[in-house]
């Protein structure tokens, strides 16, 4: 396919670059050419400007099939390497979709000129294709959470997270959350319990305000539940909370009451205001002085306290800050409109035409009917109505109606009192005290009571330090546990590239660099804040008295904070350009930490100095702003704007200060972009290529103006192209019929005209998209399935086998006339069957069968999860068509599940008469009502129900199965139990659809990650299963893989990225969608603006919060921007055919006219459905179809666009609709419109009767009866299997030989104790209670030696055949300082003694230097050999086959046990790693051998004990010197034995294909306290490799054997019997 010009401008490499990817426009794609360009571009602009970072050593030979001396060195290459550019998505699935579709495309390279046809390149080398290919399983591709893990990692020592922690599941996540909200609200309210507070995690410096803000929440919230409920929501919107704190907080860190009121007035738009108040102003001038030239009206003067006197004040007065003129526009509304109704909706303003006069506050004048002269009065009045009826619809017009909702905010949170008012007169509303009385004083509502701003901002600084202790306290829970979550990677990502100051800097730094490393600015790739920081340093070297406990290590204090400043340069020379997908939903932490990556990175000596621009490396994102649908996790569109716009000047600025961009040749013009496939000069291109499109697709240069199929880009879209965005606007996917009709949708559904906030940034703008080529002339079909509302003519039928008719019987139930009808029309499109349409005489039409669907080709989407979704489930199954829905609600809620669930609360706990009960009523069981009052009341107390419920079985099958669960059970095997009760109960006869299958597994899934997390206690397992189930809804989901052919249903989130043939819109006009129920109920709104809590300090009515109403607006505002762009995200899915379902209310039909329906438009947030013929109404208004069905009749001829309404009917008749349905599309025409199931019956009589749910339960019943009787069968032939294979881990064969019983406790009994070490038996050793973690040290030791041990190379008479990184030279780093350091760094937790591991590693591997090894590495010939090469670490795999003699393996069944299959040989497979190969020459000879080195008794050196291995210091040669070594090869002796044999398997391959060998020689130990080499000597080395073999097959036995009883394995340690 060739690019069209938008997708060939955005291959632009040599400026940053925004791609706006409207729907189905080829993105995925266009990125994939992107990074091909990138690595294959010897000449673009991050290698022109930019220093290439430090590479990967050659692939080493081997390892590739092409020639060595083809192969590029990556030093060398011209283009990026796979590694330096970093391409992230939104999911891990889109992240492997994009991996694929590179592997794809890298694998399609070739070498030659560009006019050989199928992907020549001349760029590509002959092995370039294959050593891209390997170096992409390593670049970083993946989700912004995947890639941080990946960036930190290494560095978590530095960071002082523990490297021990492991990634916690979603479940324990959510139980772990539950405890960290409990333990705040269990700490004791007293200051005595602030040492509670502290031990539980709350910062102590916080710990007493903390617990403070709990009760003054608890109060405000009248009770723990609800205050619960809200702390529970903040946790869900932590990363909003924390940004939506920023602007408001000050300094110290605590919400400003000056700094929330500028926040709330800056979201108004200052136009608006402007407009606003000028045209008051202008009119209460002339209002004022109609009535000052009245002296009857004026009478004895105007009072001061009075209204008249307050609006001549205000009309005098001229505000100039937007601030003070909202004040005014406050002051102006609450002087002319009615004290009750003021603060509400709709005020009324100048009741019965005059300002009101009441108790509080007079007139202040007389009326005009006081005026005698009758003309006089008759003017006046006229004129005085007139300026009252400007100042109503100044108030009630588009701007005016928001500017209202600002003063009426601005009237409660200003202090100051409305000019000319009454000293006693109080504001609209009673001021809340500071402190909250129990209940609402005698005779006053709650709603006559409001928050002032001092309140507001008392209530968010709560807020704010009840979340802080909650992280507190969550923070300790995860030390605790060891575990982390992904929150937990963002934080560490932070801290890593000093996007704050780091939290383990925390305990050291003094408070103000602490201060000025979380300032980070407005533009965070900058370094501005680590600079102040600095400074702020060196003011403390100059008074340290300011440092207070720092000011002795400031000097430390500069180090660390340069070393990690410099770490964070070097990371980000690593990256030469970053592509970002789907970056519309990037939340502005994840933008933040991103852009960290983008600054000055680390420039060495000799090379050019960094480029005069913020962003270093090429940076490309795309995204759609009309696809934004992931509020709910914190996605936030703001940012995507906020960047493009940063990109465009960023853009401009190095075109002019790049002087490199612009040498010869070019790389940036005005005018143009260059096309780096076409820039090279290395190819010719063939005639045929230079015919198509008129060559244009082979000019290196693309004009911004270049015309694309004859479409010449507008001014203002050439204009977005020079600056770097980039719109693609052909759509690939969708027919054109029905793209041209839904692009005349978006234009009303994305018009300015439906924002409540003009200025906001988070609508979307319509863009009109094009159908390529092959679909341009498509028609495509969109249709609408309209269930009326009428009610059923009678009572459903009591015979259980007639089906229940929903549109024949009862009261309406729009949810199951929809999935009926969908059912019906999704069998109809399957068979390829005609579908009709009733015309308003009565007349049916009949629509033309189209070719059959595949199920898997039709897509129903929900705009919620919904009861809907279970529904269209169920009609489909009854009509016979498989479906998946991919979230099915809560995993605990699932039926098959729920039985599942009782039987693991019974197992775990037996004597519950409750879970006895829900098993024995479940389908596994299924007691009816007089058996469980049996099986229940005649129990005795604290009887085993488990082992009772044997005794109600219904037949024998049964009985045999409930009485393996009391056996699995009681050993313990719970997750065996429900597995097997999966395979063999009646449970999956009851439900046999494929989810219920996979609900189940993930059900046993979860039980393992439980056991995993919590460890393997049974009832603390079914207790956190219960938390979970009495939680959130959606804490476990079911999500569930589809069949291969069944229709997909969904939620339009689930839908995101993926397409359809047919797409079913459901449920349109459901509120589901677009309310704040969730919201209210938490009474919590948290925007990426500001956050709000809705007090309810009294159980009855809710006072008003203005901070509460303001939030509320903009969150409703962005809830209706996000509704319209879900509807977009739904509708562009549908490739042919798209089909809304759902009716408005009171849908109807009437004989003679058809269709009848109300017509709504609901505000501020309207239905889906509404939007949708909303957007038919304005386009039919537009393109003056004036016999348009979609309008009424006032709209028809209407000279000024028709303006939202809820008023009015529509009349459709489908007939007319389905010849014209008015969709704007010249291909499409009709809309065919199916209101009843008769428009699906076969036009040839028959019909296809679904099954009733009795006649289901009875086949159901049937079929287990069946199963239940049928005898067990034996077993004809065992199958032979040969092909089994068997992994474990190297270091279980040495605790398999030591004591084959402690092994199968570890592996078969569920017993996980420590592995076997190896401590010489001739030490107490003192050192146990040292502060030195022995098992750290080994990796600090092991790792200095991995990275520092030197290579001496061959000598230079020598060729070995060696990998060209196991001959190359390498200096000798073992006690080299900054090594040390770095691997500290990465090793060491933060609070580690550096001192002691520093000396004691030095020691040790002082002795390994000047030991034989370091002898050998120096190149000198020891023992008769002189070193050719080596490798530390050097990983293997090694598989052996096993000869297992016929074991039998089986399996239980009710029936008995089943064998299956007889096993004689199988493929033990191991994995390990070897600490230092050494690849030796002796004369003509050459040899291998593995060691390995063992830091034992390491910590002794710091005594000066003689006795154990130190004992053999100064010892020569390679034989054991004393029993300590002995004892010490004997302990690792299956270990080394199998270094060996990786080794020898690997040289007798060589051997046996007539390459270069070695010979391996025996395995040896270096021994670290002594540096002496000990070799495994002939004798004990024999009886090493006879034990190997048997233990091997053991392992392999015992893996394989279904039942391998306890009995067969001997203990030989004396210590596990």
């Amino acid at each position: 396919m060739i690019p069209n010009t938008a997708q060939r401008l955005a291959l632009n490499l040599d400026s940053h670059i925004v791609i706006d990817a409207g729907a189905g426009t080829g993105k995925t794609k266009t990125i994939v050419d992107r990074v091909i360009e990138h690595y294959l571009s010897g000449d673009q602009r991050a290698t022109r400007i930019l220093p290439v970072p430090e590479r990967p050593l050659p692939i080493s030979r081997g390892t590739l099939l092409a020639p060595f001396a083809e192969t590029v060195d990556p030093k060398d290459h011209p283009g990026l390497l796979p590694g330096e550019v970093v391409l992230l998505t939104f999911t891990n699935k889109a992240a492997d979709e994009m991996r694929h579709r590179l592997r794809e495309e890298i694998s399609k390279l070739k070498t030659g000129s560009s006019s050989i046809s199928g992907g020549a390149d001349p760029r590509v080398s002959p092995s370039l294709s294959e050593q891209l290919l390997t170096l992409l399983e390593d670049a970083p591709i993946g989700t912004i959470d995947s890639f941080f893990n990946q960036l930190v990692s290494p560095f978590r020592g530095l960071l002082g997270d523990s490297l021990s922690r492991e990634n916690i599941s979603d479940a324990s996540r959510i139980l772990l959350i539950e405890d960290a909200l409990d333990i705040l609200w269990r700490l004791p309210s007293s200051i005595t319990g602030v040492g509670d507070a502290v031990d539980a995690g709350i910062p102590s410096e916080i710990a007493l305000d903390v617990l403070e803000a709990r009760e003054r929440i608890s109060r405000r919230y009248s009770g723990r539940k609800t205050a619960a409920r809200l702390l529970s929501g903040l946790v869900k919107k932590s990363v909003l909370i924390d940004e939506g704190l920023g602007p408001i907080t000050d300094d110290s860190g605590s919400v400003n009451p000056i700094l929330l009121r500028e926040r709330i007035f800056s979201s108004a738009d200052n136009l608006q205001i402007d407009t606003i108040y000028t045209r008051l102003k202008e009119i209460s001038l002339r209002y004022c002085d109609t009535i000052l030239s009245s002296p009857e009206m004026v009478g004895t003067g105007i009072q001061d306290d009075s209204r008249m006197a307050c609006l001549i004040s205000l009309c005098n007065d001229s505000p100039t800050t937007h601030e003070d003129k909202l004040i005014w526009l406050a002051h102006h509304l609450d002087c002319t409109s009615s004290h009750t109704s003021v603060l509400s909706k709709s005020p009324t303003i100048f009741p019965r035409d005059n300002l009101p006069n009441d108790l509080f506050w007079h007139r202040g004048v007389n009326s005009w009917s006081s005026i005698k002269d009758k003309k006089f009065k008759e003017s006046t009045k006229n004129s005085l109505i007139t300026q009252i009826e400007l100042i109503r619809h100044t108030w009630e017009s588009a701007e005016g109606s928001l500017v209202l909702h600002f003063a009426q905010v601005a009237m409660l949170i200003d202090p100051n009192p409305t000019p000319n008012s009454p000293d006693s007169r109080e504001k609209p509303l009673i001021a809340m005290p500071e402190t909250i009385p129990d209940r609402a004083p005698s005779g006053e509502r709650s709603d006559q009571f409001y928050f002032p701003l001092e309140s507001e901002a008392r209530n968010l600084e709560d807020l704010r330090l009840a979340h802080l202790g909650f992280k507190g306290i969550l923070n300790t829970l995860k030390d605790r546990a060891e575990v982390h979550d992904f929150d937990d990677i963002q934080a560490l990502a932070g801290d890593l590239l000093l996007s704050n100051c780091p939290e383990v800097c925390r305990k050291f730094y003094p408070q103000s660099v602490i201060r000025e490393l979380d300032s980070i600015g407005e533009d965070p790739w900058r370094d501005d804040h680590i600079e102040r920081a600095f400074e702020e340093i060196s003011i403390l070297e100059k008074n340290p008295i300011l440092a207070g406990e720092s000011a002795s290590n400031l000097g430390v204090i500069r180090q660390d904070l340069e070393r990690r400043l410099e770490l964070l340069r070097n990371i980000r020379r690593r990256y030469m350009a970053f592509i970002i997908d789907e970056a519309q939903d990037n939340s502005p932490l994840q933008w933040r930490l991103l852009s960290r990556l983008w600054g000055e990175r680390k420039i060495l000596q000799d090379e050019p100095p960094p480029p005069d621009t913020p962003w270093q490396p090429t940076i490309c994102y795309v995204g759609d702003i009309k696809q934004s649908i992931y509020a709910f996790r914190q996605a936030e569109v703001v940012g995507f704007l906020e960047y493009a716009r940063k990109l465009m000047l960023i853009n401009q600025h190095e075109f002019s200060s790049i002087p490199q961009l612009h040498t010869e040749p070019p790389l940036r013009k005005k005018d143009s972009s260059r096309d780096p496939r076409n820039a090279h000069v290395l190819g010719i291109n063939e005639a045929a290529r230079l015919a198509e499109r008129a060559g244009t697709d082979t000019t290196p240069w693309v004009p911004f103006d270049l015309p694309d199929d004859g479409n010449i880009p507008p001014e203002d879209e050439v204009a977005r192209r020079r600056k770097g965005l980039i719109r693609l606007n052909v759509n690939y996917r969708t027919e054109g019929g029905l793209l041209d009709a839904m692009n005349h949708w978006w234009e009303d559904i994305f018009s300015r005209r439906h924002r409540d906030f003009p200025d906001g940034d988070f609508y979307a703008e319509p863009q009109p998209l094009r159908a390529c080529k092959d679909k341009s002339e498509s028609p495509g079909s969109i249709e609408w399935i309209c269930p009326i509302l009428n009610e059923g003519s009678s009572d459903p039928p009591e015979d259980l086998t007639a089906p229940v008719d929903s549109f024949g019987f009862g009261k309406p139930d729009s949810i199951e006339r929809q999935a009926m009808m969908i059912a019906m029309r999704v069998r109809n499109l399957v068979q390829g069957n005609p579908s009709r349409v009733l015309s308003s005489k009565g007349d049916w039409m009949e629509i033309s069968p189209e070719e059959p669907v595949n199920p898997s080709d039709i897509m129903i989407l929900l705009p919620s999860r919904s009861k809907l979704r279970d529904s269209i489930v169920r009609e489909l199954s009854n009509v016979g068509i498989p479906s998946q829905a991919d979230r099915e609600g809560s995993l605990l809620e699932r039926p098959t599940v729920h039985a599942m669930h009782g039987l693991f609360q019974l197992m775990a706990r037996p004597r519950s008469v409750h879970h006895a009960a829900w098993l024995a009523r479940s389908p596994l069981v299924g007691l009816d009502d007089r058996m469980l009052q049996s099986f229940i009341s005649d129990s005795a107390e604290g009887e085993n129900m488990l082992v009772r419920l044997e005794e109600f079985s219904s037949n024998i099958r049964q009985k045999r199965m409930i009485s393996r669960w009391n056996h699995l059970s009681s050993r313990g095997s719970y997750v065996e139990a429900l597995e097997e009760t999966l395979d063999r109960s009646d449970l999956l006869v009851a439900y046999p659809d494929h989810s219920s299958r996979q609900d189940s597994e993930k059900f046993i899934d979860l039980i393992r990650t439980l056991a995993s997390d919590l460890g393997g206690d049974s009832k603390v397992i079914a207790d956190s299963l219960r938390r979970l189930k009495d939680g959130d809804n959606y804490a476990t989901e079911a999500i569930n893989t589809p069949e291969s052919d069944a229709v997909r249903v969904m939620t339009i989130h689930g839908s995101k990225g993926l397409e359809s043939k047919v797409v079913i819109l459901a449920d349109v006009f459901s509120g589901r969608q677009t309310n704040i129920r969730i919201e209210s109920s938490e009474r919590l709104i948290v925007t990426p603006d500001l956050f709000a809590g809705h007090p309810k300090p009294w159980p009855t009515g809710n006072p008003v919060s203005p901070l509460w109403n303001h939030v509320k607006k903009i969150h409703l505002a962005r809830t209706d921007a996000e509704a319209r762009r879900l509807l977009y995200v739904a509708a562009t899915r549908a490739e042919s055919k798209l089909i809304v379902c759902g009716s408005p209310k009171q849908t109807r039909w009437e004989d003679g006219t058809g269709l009848v329906f109300n017509w709504t438009y609901r505000n501020p947030v309207p239905q889906l459905g509404e939007m949708w013929l909303e957007s038919l109404r304005q386009g039919s208004w537009s393109r003056s179809e004036n016999d348009s069905h979609w309008m009424a009749n006032e709209d028809m001829g209407a000279k000024v666009r028709p303006s939202l309404t809820s008023k009015g009917t529509r009349r459709l008749d489908p007939g007319k609709v389905l010849i014209s349905g008015m969709l704007g599309s010249e291909h499409l025409r009709g809309l065919p419109i199916f209101h009843h199931p008769d428009c699906f019956e076969l036009t040839n009589g028959s019909s296809n009767s679904p099954l009733t749910p009795l006649q289901r339960i009875e086949r159901a019943y049937e079929a287990t009866k069946e199963t239940a009787n049928t005898p067990g069968s034996k077993a004809s032939s065992l199958r032979t299997d040969s092909r089994n294979r068997v992994r474990i881990a190297p270091h279980n064969l040495t605790l398999l030989d030591q004591c084959p019983r402690k092994y199968w406790m570890d592996t078969r009994g569920g017993d996980k104790g420590k592995s076997s070490e190896y401590h010489s038996d001739s030490k107490d050793t003192e050192y146990t209670t040292t502060e030195i973690d022995p098992a750290l040290l080994g990796k600090v030791i092991h790792r200095i030696f991995e990275i520092g041990l030197m290579n001496p190379g061959p000598p230079d008479e020598f060729r070995p055949d060696l990998p060209l990184s196991w001959t190359t030279k390498s200096p000798d780093l073992l006690l080299d300082h900054d090594l040390m350091n770095q691997v500290f760094d990465e090793i060491l937790p933060p609070e580690a003694d550096r001192a002691e591991y520093s000396e004691i590693s030095r020691s040790v591997l002082s002795r390994i230097r000047k030991g034989p090894l370091g002898e050998m590495c120096e190149g000198s010939i020891v023992g008769g050999h002189i070193v050719e090469g080596l490798r530390t670490e050097m990983p293997f795999h090694l598989s052996r086959e096993i000869d297992l003699g016929g074991i039998i393996r089986g399996r239980w069944t009710p029936e008995g046990s089943e064998q299956l299959s007889s096993i004689d040989r199988a493929s033990l497979e191991m994995d390990g790693v070897i600490d230092l190969v050494l690849c030796t020459k002796s004369g003509d000879s050459n040899y291998i051998r593995p060691i390995d080195l063992k830091t034992e008794e390491a910590i002794g050196l710091r005594s000066d004990d003689p006795e154990g291995l130190i004992s053999s210091l100064g010892q020569g040669g390679l034989n054991p010197s004393s029993e300590l070594e002995k004892s010490m090869l004997e302990h690792h002796s299956m270990q080394l034995t199998l270094y060996y044999l990786a080794l020898k398997s690997i040289e007798d391959e060589r051997k046996k294909r007539g390459l270069p060998h070695r010979e391996v020689l025996r395995p040896a130990i270096l021994i670290g306290i002594t540096g002496r080499i000990v070799e495994y000597p002939e004798e004990i080395f024999s009886d090493c490799l006879n034990r190997i073999e048997e233990t091997m097959r053991t392992a392999t036995e015992m893996a394989l054997l279904s039942d391998a009883p306890i009995s067969k394995y001997k203990c030989k340690c004396s210590n596990c019997t």
